[in-house]
Formats: structure tokens, sequence, C-alpha cells
């Protein structure tokens, strides 16, 4: 035990690193993250692909066949799990374990990319991303108006709510749930297609062709150079009807407006949010992988605050859930369970030991300990959360069951020869229950290593 012996000969300096590693300490528990659960690499890939007014039988032959058949062939894959229903596909890409997450996306990427010669041509793009479970919303809130419709609502939390979240630090993305997206409807009339021979592909295509707004060159006058633009987006519904869609006659021209009904109207209606009973939407906001939950949560808050005299009379904001309350909570039951379970123990080792000298000594080193912890946590690369503070709690009743072996041996030696300096005795007693503690510790700490050998989530937490 040369650690005891150079600490008691070089008390000071002793001392000097004591107030230096408490520092250090006090740092790192101030710099820590305070997530609920650790942060973990889940390997796990989800595949979107929307293919619109598609059947679910449509979508197995002709998208979840060939995706699969792919995507079955990826190195390292643990089982895929597929949902097909109207107009959309969600493929769920499971990894084994111990898979480098990165490099399995990337995997994923290029089967999907020799999957694709064989997808219907009218699809959307392919959406695959990581998912990250241990990624939800660290808020949500629910916007509603009494006057607003769930279009102007939903385009004003598009256009300036949302931007303004995204802006906070830490905040990673911003989700919108229910409204109603603008969409401009033409309602044909059958009678009048057949009665000027026009075709629906044929609106179609002439309907794309006017809506284009393109680089058309560049003019040159004297020293000046000027960038035209072709302004061929439509602005108003006025501007669809008079589109010209045919010849008719001498002279005569038929229009969009001849044949067909504009309307400024929205999609149809496919998520519905209600909050009380009324409607409104909701828009979650989630953090980035390493920001601090409880800081964005209070972050977007304040946000919020400052945004009250900004907002229109009648729109309203109402936060629906916090995740940083559950944080906290769970949080402050483990400290306080600690704290109770470190009283109790002391006031049980009064009782047994019957020295208050003792229990000082312990109530010094247990903080001091575990501050130091805050040290290594900071280094790992950890965070605060409820696996974390469980383990500090299992740590303060390994920490004071050798701290009483140590103590009662050093007192033992002191009632035997109390003529002996202190220091001696704490020497000694240090060194004949040394090796004893010091196999112990080992033993408790090889209770944990199957966890750590055995692949799966509870590996991944208990890292």
């Amino acid at each position: 035990m040369k650690i005891t012996a150079i600490a008691n000969r070089r008390r000071v300096a002793t001392n000097v690193i004591a107030v230096a590693l408490m520092v250090l300490g006090f740092y790192s528990l101030w710099r820590l993250p305070v997530n609920f659960l650790p942060e973990m690499t889940h390997p796990l890939a989800r595949l979107l692909i929307y293919w619109r007014g598609a059947t679910p039988e449509e979508i197995i032959t002709n998208i979840a066949d060939p995706v699969e058949r792919q995507m079955a062939s990826v190195d390292g894959l643990d089982y895929l799990e597929s949902t097909s229903f109207e107009g959309m596909y969600i493929l769920e890409v499971n990894f084994q374990y111990g898979r480098d997450i990165d490099v399995a996306y990337q995997d994923a990427l290029a089967a999907l990319g020799r999957a694709a010669r064989q997808l219907p041509k009218d699809i959307d793009p392919p959406i695959l991303f990581k998912a990250d479970p241990s990624q939800l919303p660290v808020l949500q809130l629910v916007i509603r108006s009494d006057q607003w419709d769930l279009v102007k609502l939903r385009t004003w939390t598009d256009n300036w709510l949302k931007d303004r979240m995204l802006a906070i630090p830490g905040v990673a993305s911003a989700e919108i749930v229910g409204g109603l997206q603008r969409e401009i409807r033409i309602h044909l009339d059958p009678g009048s297609l057949e009665k000027y021979g026009l075709s629906l592909t044929g609106i179609l295509r002439k309907l794309n062709q006017e809506n284009l707004q393109q680089f058309a060159g560049r003019v040159t006058a004297g020293p000046k150079e000027f960038i035209a633009r072709t302004m061929g987006e439509y602005r108003n519904l006025e501007e669809i009807k008079s589109v010209a869609l045919a010849q008719q006659g001498q002279g005569g021209k038929v229009y969009v407006g001849d044949v067909a009904r504009v309307e400024d109207w929205h999609e149809e209606v496919r998520v519905m949010t209600r909050l009380d009973g009324k409607p409104g939407i909701k828009l979650s906001v989630v953090k980035q992988a390493d920001a601090n939950t409880v800081e964005v949560a209070k972050a977007v808050q304040k946000r919020i605050q400052e945004l009250q005299t900004a907002l229109p009379s009648s729109v309203q904001l109402i936060v629906v859930e916090n995740q940083a309350n559950y944080v906290e909570t769970a949080l402050a039951g483990v400290r306080n369970a600690a704290l109770e379970a470190a009283g109790l123990v002391l006031l049980v080792v009064y009782l047994f030991l019957g020295s208050w000298r003792q229990v000082l000594v312990m109530t010094l080193v247990l903080p001091l300990t575990l501050i130091l912890n805050f040290i290594l946590m900071k280094l790992a690369g950890f965070s605060i959360n409820i696996f974390s503070l469980g383990g500090l709690v299992v740590a303060i009743g390994v920490i004071l069951d050798n701290s009483i072996v140590v103590l009662e041996n050093i007192s033992r030696l002191w009632r035997k020869s109390r003529r002996a300096q202190v220091n001696d005795l704490a020497v000694e007693g240090t060194r004949e229950v040394g090796p004893a503690i010091l196999a112990s510790t080992l033993s408790f700490l090889a209770i944990f290593l199957p966890f750590l050998l055995v692949p799966g989530l509870s590996s991944l937490l208990f890292k």
C-alpha cells in the first residue's frame, strides 16, 4: 500500500492534489450532458418509399420484393421488418449488435441503388436514414388558432415558427404533424374535354410547361451585363385559368378556365391533431446527438417566451410534452435515493462502530470519490442518466464497505498499541487488509463482466 504511505508523508501535496481533482470533478460535472438514457448506437436503418395511389398488393409486388432481395445480401444483417399500406412502404433494416452503423448504412444504400432499376418510375425518391431510438423529441408543442384555418396555420408554422426553432443551439430538426398543406385543385369537366378533344395527359403536360422559371441567358448593354430569367411560375388562380390548351377555329383558343374549375384548397386530410378537442398542429423538436436534453428543452422554452410578443394575436403555443421534466424527475429520484442510502449507511456504521470520527472520515471520502468519477465519465464520453447514476449508487455501497473494513482494522491496531504513531497505524492497517479489499472489489466487478460480453441491447446499456 505505497499510495497510503506516500499520502501520509506528503500531506500538503496530497491535499493540493485532492483539491485540484475536486475542481476538475466539479468542472466535469458541469460539462456532462444530461439525458434520460445513455447514448447508444442502435444498428438500425429505416427506408421510406412513397407511391401515391398504390395498393398494398402493388407495393409488395413492385417495391418490397426487389428491395428486400437486395437488402438480404447486406453483410451483418440481423433481420428485415417491412410494412406496406396504401401509398407507402416502410422497411426497417436491423443489423447485428456491434456492427458499425456508418458502414452498414453505406451497404444498405448500395443495395438500394442496385434495386432502384426495378422500382416503378412514378414513385417518390426513396428515403433511407439511420434510426436512433434515443433521439426522441425533447419537446412537443401544439399550435392552434381560433381565427386561422388549418391551411394558413400550417403554412405559418412551416415558414415562420419552424425556422426560429431550428436556429436554437442544439436543435437538430423540427417535425410538423397535422394541419393542412395548401393545394391548388383543378376539377376537369369530362363533357368539355370531349367537346374540345382534349386529353388528361395533354393538359398535365401543358400546365407543367407553363409553370417554369429558368435561366434565359445574359444581356450585355455597354459595360453592364444583365441576367435574364423567364418568370413563368403561377402566382394566382387567374394565371392558371388563362393557360391556353388548344387552338379552336379561326383565332379562337381553349383555356383551362373553359374546361375546368380551379380552386385554392388543401391536400386530402390524412392526419388530424387535436388538443382538448380543438384542431391544431403538433411541432416536435429533436435535439442533436451530443446536445444536453435539459439545456435544449430550456432553450426552446425560453425561445417560446421570447416569441410571445411576436405571435399573431389568435395563435397559441402550448407545450404538451417536455422530456426534460422526465429526465429531471428520474435523475432527482436516483439522486435522492443515493443520498438517503448514504445517510442510512452512515447511521448504521455509527451504530455498529460507535465512533463519530470514523463516520466523519467516510463522510469526507464519499463525496470526494464520487466527484472524481465525474472526471472519468467526462473522459469516457458518458452522460448523466439513470444508468450512470444507478452505477454511482452501487459504487457508494462498495466504497463504504471498503472504508468500514480499513477503518475498523486501523481502530483495532490503535486499541492494541495506543503508544504507536497514528500515521504508522494507518499505513499498517491499510497494508493488512489491502489485498483482501482489492480481491473483493475485483470480484464485485466480475459480476458485471457477463453483461459486457453478451451481445445485445443489455451490453450497450451496461457499457
